[in-house]
């Protein structure tokens, strides 16, 4: 797969920061940073999000083996519909979040995680013992720009209901758009078959009145909402109860790998940890990604994410907490100070502060 987007050689060109994810390269900054959390914030923002990871499932039985492995039910979707589900190990634990996009009866498009396509494929073929499915991933040739931002709607394009994918024309472009229930409600997907006419669709949506947006802003928003993503939140080592996934787990589905322990964990409250949010005591104190939380002398959790919020004028994280203390308002030691737990997603003061806008690593 090549390490660079269909529109990387565009972005470089406008002066934007390129980084490396999953072997790509992905755009950190266009360098207004201010700019571009606003039109996340208050406006309209693009992002090249090519490197998420795109596979086209065909086959009768293509949604019955997923539907097997993962917590949502992915059978008897009509066309046009779209679910998340989280695929699960056999303990329970996550192994990808990917949100399933019925185009008909023998074609579904899965949209994973940056460079987890290939992981998935190889998942769902270990245990595909000849029923009619063929996983192809397509991340390479194919292009994908996220829209999102509630001045969504002021662009002039047409946009899906929540859960439906509608075909739209965008630059002269025919193109996919999704819109995903759930964590990233308000988010719209556009899915471009061909990579090569991914700069068409771009400068179509600049042209509307979207704003190019890089990573960082799009992290910060990320941590504020309290959305977990992988390998940060998302990974084996959790379970999507911990991970605040209960809009993908269906308790009322059949069987599927991994349910009895999720069930489980429902049914008699044996979570030992939760996904919360954090604030600092302090405007300035940077509360770095991976340093423990304690409570007295006792290990209590670990930072996942962190960065510095704008809008809250503190830095902000999220944690995977034990679940005694995990209540809000409660205060822990961290490698920076106090920091407070809080509910997701973070809340805005009355008085918004101002903090230095640049975020920290995550």
């Amino acid at each position: 797969m090549p390490n660079r987007t269909s529109l990387s050689d565009r972005h470089n060109a406008a002066g934007a920061r390129l980084v490396q994810l999953a072997g790509r390269n992905v755009t950190a900054s266009f360098g207004e940073f201010d700019a571009e959390y606003n039109a996340l914030s208050s406006g309209a923002a693009i992002l090249d999000r090519s490197h998420l990871g795109r596979i086209i499932a065909t086959g009768s039985d293509a949604l019955d083996l997923i539907n097997r492995f993962s917590t949502n039910e992915t059978v008897g979707l009509a066309d046009g519909d779209v679910v998340v589900t989280v695929l699960t190990t056999d303990i329970g634990r996550v192994l990808e979040l990917i949100t399933v996009v019925r185009r008909s009866a023998t074609e579904s498009l899965v949209l994973t995680g940056a460079g987890a396509e290939e992981s998935v494929v190889d998942w769902l073929d270990r245990y595909n013992f000849g029923e009619d499915c063929e996983l192809a991933m397509s991340t390479g040739d194919s292009a994908q720009i996220t829209i999102s931002g509630p001045g969504a709607a002021g662009l002039g394009i047409p946009l899906p209901e929540p859960g439906r994918v509608i075909t739209a024309d965008i630059g002269g472009v025919t193109v996919e758009i999704v819109q995903v229930i759930g964590l990233s409600s308000g988010t719209y997907e556009v899915l471009v078959g061909h990579d090569e006419q991914a700069g068409d669709v771009w400068d179509a949506l600049i042209a509307a009145g979207a704003t190019p947006v890089g990573e960082d802003a799009f992290d910060v928003v990320r941590v504020e909402r309290g959305i977990p993503t992988s390998p940060y939140e998302l990974s084996d080592r959790v379970n999507p109860l911990e991970a605040g996934l209960e809009p993908y787990v269906s308790f009322s589905k059949g069987c599927y790998m991994g349910q009895e322990v999720i069930a489980r964990l429902d049914t008699y409250d044996k979570l030992q940890r939760r996904l919360v949010g954090l604030l600092s005591a302090t405007s300035s104190a940077p509360l770095p990604a991976g340093s423990s939380l304690r409570s007295g002398d006792r290990a209590v959790g670990e930072v996942t994410s962190a960065v510095d919020s704008p809008t809250l004028g503190r830095a902000i994280a999220l944690a995977y907490v034990r679940k005694g203390h995990a209540e809000p308002g409660t205060t822990l030691d961290s490698d920076a100070g106090i920091v407070e737990v809080v509910e997701l997603p973070f809340a805005a003061p009355s008085t918004p502060k101002r903090a230095d806008p640049t975020p920290t690593s995550s």
